[in-house]
């Protein structure tokens, strides 16, 4: 039997409980010496640390841990992130290794997409916790209605759901353990809860891991990015002695040199997003905004509340010159109703622009009083033009893409659109969250274009002139008025 830590560490527990000899505590140490010495336990980590490739040698005559499977070396990482395809054997990994440092962490915590995913996966799944300890002849007691693991050392882990992050708060950790969390409706805020409780030193400093199939959300991208994250990417097919010859043959047939299997199969992070409207060839560039636009405008498409659960507020100024588009400014962001209206306005102020525009199909009244108050405040006169859809934001959308993809649409440099570019690479319609910002951009754009949704717009030279309203004195749809009755877009300075 070759000597390697894992092997030592049941014989030691087997003596020590034969030391303490009770008849209960002879009869365990006795059958598990006997089962190690008849190769009937399976030890997952050997002592050539994966350079025989998880395959069967002398002292492990079974499939064990490939290279992969072991923790990254060294001690300047935090985060271990093992992102693989379907099948490639990482909850076998999440539960051996938390196994492994089940003997110097006494308090840990595991972290599934679902309460089901985390008990059937997790703990009680073919390769979960359980069945891995099993293997090894450990006894771990699963505490179910109290949602717990104790580990023979004593150490205690917690089983938490991200359907609900806030259990998180208060809780600390020597270890934890997250599954999926690529797929969690609300990543970042488990991941902040879950990282300001991951503080409790000990012989294990505070360290995670992570097993997940990639998906190319901002969450994802950042983990990768820290230079505190040690990943390593997986294929399924790095996993095909453990897994079924039918089910490696369909996933070939069906998988095998499509955008899909590269994620799923070999658990790359994709920067395009298949059904997304934008991809990355569709942006073009420029450093500054320009001097002067045609016209100009600011977008919003609110949240009404400012807490981590809305969703933001999108706030886009957008100008136009001749046949061309300039998405100037993203100032969106998690904001009470004064808050984006302030940012709104100051921005309206900023550019000169024609107009806010806003949706009306979901608290456009509110809207336009905030507004209406906000202007006041500021002691300036705004003109407000109130939309309604009347179309999916898929088909509001379209449109837009296609002045994209004729090049008439530059993304100015000067203050940043980074976060704007993200969501429209990643939002696929149908799916995922409310793209607040594309909402914006996209009426902002329909305004200045006139040809999209609602009509030709009048000529920008009807909104530059003194008189309240269009030519011969008309007023202009949507125009509104506050103050002393001065029409919205009246400012004195035009």
């Amino acid at each position: 039997m070759t000597d390697d830590d894992e092997q030592r560490q049941r014989r030691d527990r087997a003596i020590r409980d034969a030391m303490q000899w009770t008849p209960e505590a002879q009869a365990r140490a006795a059958d598990t010496l006997k089962k190690l010495r008849a190769g009937e336990l399976r030890m997952f980590y050997c002592t050539e640390r994966g350079k025989c490739g998880g395959k069967p040698h002398g002292g492990y005559p079974y499939p064990h841990a490939r290279a992969d499977q072991y923790p990254p070396p060294g001690v300047d990482w935090r985060i271990w992130a093992e992102v693989g395809g379907r099948g490639s054997g990482k909850t076998k990994t999440g539960s051996e290794y938390t196994l492994k440092v089940s003997d110097k962490a006494p308090r840990i915590g595991l972290v599934g997409r679902t309460q089901a995913d985390v008990i059937d996966v997790m703990v009680d799944g073919e390769s979960g916790i359980l069945a891995c300890a099993r293997q090894k002849g450990i006894e771990v007691d699963y505490q179910r209605s109290r949602a717990r693991l104790v580990f023979p050392s004593g150490a205690v882990a917690t089983l938490f759901s991200a359907e609900k992050p806030q259990k998180l708060r208060g809780p600390q950790h020597n270890y934890m353990w997250f599954d999926e969390p690529a797929h969690y409706d609300d990543i970042d805020e488990m991941w902040l809860q879950g990282m300001l409780g991951l503080r409790l030193p000990g012989k294990l400093r505070p360290h995670a891991l992570v097993t997940t199939t990639p998906l190319p959300t901002k969450w994802m991208k950042a983990l990768l990015a820290d230079p505190r994250t040690r990943a390593v990417r997986v294929s399924t097919f790095a996993n095909a002695a453990n897994l079924s010859e039918d089910y490696l043959e369909d996933i070939r047939k069906k998988h095998e040199g499509t955008r899909m299997g590269r994620q799923e199969l070999y658990g790359e992070v994709l920067t395009d997003v298949e059904g997304a409207l934008w991809n990355d060839q569709l942006f073009t560039h420029v450093a500054k905004q320009r001097p002067r636009y045609d016209r100009s405008v600011v977008a919003i498409d609110p949240a009404g509340t400012a807490n981590r659960r809305s969703d933001e507020t999108g706030i886009i100024s957008v100008g136009r010159l001749d046949d061309e588009f300039d998405v100037i400014r993203d100032r969106s962001g998690k904001l009470s109703p004064t808050q984006w209206a302030d940012r709104a306005i100051a921005e309206y102020e900023r550019i000169s622009a024609d107009a806010i525009v806003v949706e009306s199909n979901f608290g456009g009244d509110m809207v336009k009083t905030t507004i209406e108050n906000e202007a006041k405040r500021w002691g300036t006169a705004v003109r407000v033009v109130v939309r309604r859809a009347m179309k999916s934001k898929q088909l509001r959308a379209e449109p837009v893409v296609g002045l994209y993809e004729q090049s008439r649409v530059n993304h100015v440099q000067e203050h940043g659109l980074a976060e704007l570019e993200e969501e429209q690479l990643e939002w696929v319609p149908g799916k995922g969250d409310s793209p607040n910002r594309i909402d914006a951009l996209v009426w902002g754009i329909t305004e200045l274009d006139g040809t999209i949704g609602f009509g030709r717009a009048s000529s920008p030279a009807s909104f530059r002139g003194g008189g309240p309203g269009g030519p011969g004195g008309l007023p202009i749809p949507g125009m509104m008025s506050i103050g002393n009755g001065l029409p919205l877009f009246a400012r004195g300075r035009r």
